[in-house]
C-alpha cells in the first residue's frame, strides 16, 4: 500500500513538473491566448501579444518570401514545432488611405480596409528590441470564419500568428503604415537581400522604424515579395508630418510624395505612370479624397477624418455584378493619431461606435 502511495506521489510530482515546464516554455504564448477578448458583440477581438515572435532572427535568417514560409516560421518559433496547422488566406483588398494635419498642428493617417466581411483583431505588441504598436489584422487570413471564431480558448491557437499579419498600424513613435492592393504584375525582387512579404514588411516597419525615412530605408534593405503573388503599395506617415506612397514597378521601388495640390492619398491604382496596362480600381474613391483634402488644404480633425473614410466606404457588391466574381465592403475604418499615437476604429461601417486604442 505504501509502495502504491509513493508511486502515486511520484506521478503527481512528474505531472506537476511537466505542467510547470510547459508553462515556462510557452509562458508568452499562454499569456497571449488568455488575453484574447471580443469587444462586446462587435466582431472586434483584442489581442495583447506577449510571446516573442523573433522578428530579428527571421530577418537575419533571410526572411520569408511566401506566406507558407512565414507560417512555417511561426509554427517553428511560437508553437515550438508542434504539429498544429495554421490556415491562412490572403484575399483581394480594395482600400483607401490618406494623410492630413489636424487643426491643433498634429497629424492623422486614415485607412479603410475593404474586403469580404469578417472579424478583425486589434493587436498590441511590445517587443524587447523594438517599438510598441497597435495594429489591425483580418482574422479570415488566419482561417477564422463566422462559425469558427477565437471565443473559446481551444480555438485561439491561430491568434499566435497575428503578430505577423498586420494590414495597418501605428507605433509609439507615431509611424503609421497601411497596405493597398494593385491589379498589376506581382512584385518579386531578387537582389540577395532578406525576403519580406507585405504583412512582414509592416510588422518590421512598426517594430523598427520611427520615421517615414527610416521605413523607406528598411524597404530598400530587403527584397519585396508581394503577398498572394499580387502587387501592393504602402502609404507611410509619421509624426514629423511626412507621408509617402511606396510602390513597385517591374521590381523597382518608387517613392511618391505629396501632389502638386499639397495632399497625399491612395486607393488601388498607381499614382504615377507605369510601362504596362492594368486594371485601375478606386478612381471614384480617390476623387472624393482629392476633392476633400484639396478643399480642406489637408487639415482635418479626427472626426472629419472618419467622416471622409465614411464617404469613401464600399457598401458591398453582389459577386454576380463583378466580372471577376469579387465582393467587397468596408471591413474597418481606422484613424491613427500620429502625434499622440493611438487608433480610433470603426468596424463594419458602424460609424456611430468608435473604439479607441492607445499605444502603450
Amino acid at each position: 500500500m505504501k509502495k502504491l502511495k509513493k508511486i502515486a506521489v511520484s506521478l503527481v510530482i512528474i505531472l506537476v513538473l511537466i505542467i510547470v515546464g510547459a508553462l515556462a516554455v510557452f509562458q508568452g504564448e499562454a499569456r497571449t491566448l488568455l488575453s484574447v477578448r471580443q469587444r462586446g458583440d462587435t466582431g472586434i477581438y483584442e489581442v495583447n501579444y506577449a510571446a516573442d515572435y523573433k522578428l530579428d532572427e527571421l530577418i537575419e535568417a533571410g526572411g520569408a518570401a511566401t506566406e507558407e514560409e512565414l507560417v512555417q516560421y511561426i509554427l517553428k518559433t511560437m508553437l515550438k514545432g508542434l504539429p498544429i496547422e495554421v490556415p491562412y488566406e490572403i484575399p483581394n483588398l480594395a482600400c483607401s488611405t490618406f494623410f492630413a494635419e489636424t487643426p491643433e498642428k498634429g497629424y492623422i493617417f486614415g485607412r479603410n480596409l475593404d474586403n469580404q466581411t469578417t472579424d478583425l483583431a486589434v493587436v498590441r505588441t511590445d517587443p524587447k528590441n523594438g517599438y510598441s504598436s497597435v495594429s489591425v489584422v483580418n482574422l479570415s487570413f488566419l482561417g477564422y470564419t463566422e462559425s469558427y471564431t477565437p471565443d473559446k480558448l481551444t480555438d485561439r491557437i491561430n491568434t499566435l500568428a497575428t503578430a505577423y499579419f498586420p494590414l495597418d498600424g501605428v507605433n509609439e513613435k507615431g509611424l503609421a503604415v497601411g497596405v493597398l492592393q494593385l491589379q498589376a504584375p506581382a512584385t518579386a525582387q531578387d537582389n540577395g537581400k532578406p525576403d519580406v512579404g507585405t504583412t512582414l514588411a509592416i510588422r518590421a516597419m512598426l517594430d523598427k522604424c520611427a520615421t517615414a525615412d527610416e521605413a523607406i530605408e528598411f524597404l530598400r534593405s530587403v527584397d519585396m515579395f508581394a503577398a498572394a503573388k499580387g502587387c501592393y503599395h504602402f502609404q507611410i506617415a509619421d509624426a514629423t508630418g511626412k507621408s509617402v506612397v511606396v510602390s513597385y514597378v517591374e521590381n523597382e521601388m518608387i517613392i511618391t510624395e505629396k501632389s502638386e495640390k499639397g495632399f497625399i492619398a491612395a486607393t488601388n491604382f498607381y499614382l504615377h505612370e507605369v510601362p504596362f496596362e492594368y486594371e485601375q480600381q478606386g478612381l471614384d474613391r480617390y476623387e472624393i479624397l482629392e476633392e476633400t483634402l484639396t478643399e480642406k488644404k489637408s487639415v482635418l480633425s479626427a472626426v472629419e477624418g472618419m467622416e471622409l473614410l465614411e464617404a469613401v466606404r464600399i457598401k458591398g457588391t453582389d459577386p454576380k455584378d463583378d466580372a471577376k466574381g469579387r465582393i467587397y465592403s468596408t471591413q474597418w475604418s481606422s484613424i491613427y493619431d500620429l502625434t499622440n499615437p493611438s487608433l480610433s476604429l470603426c468596424a463594419d461601417m458602424n460609424y456611430d461606435d468608435v473604439y479607441t486604442y492607445e499605444v502603450k
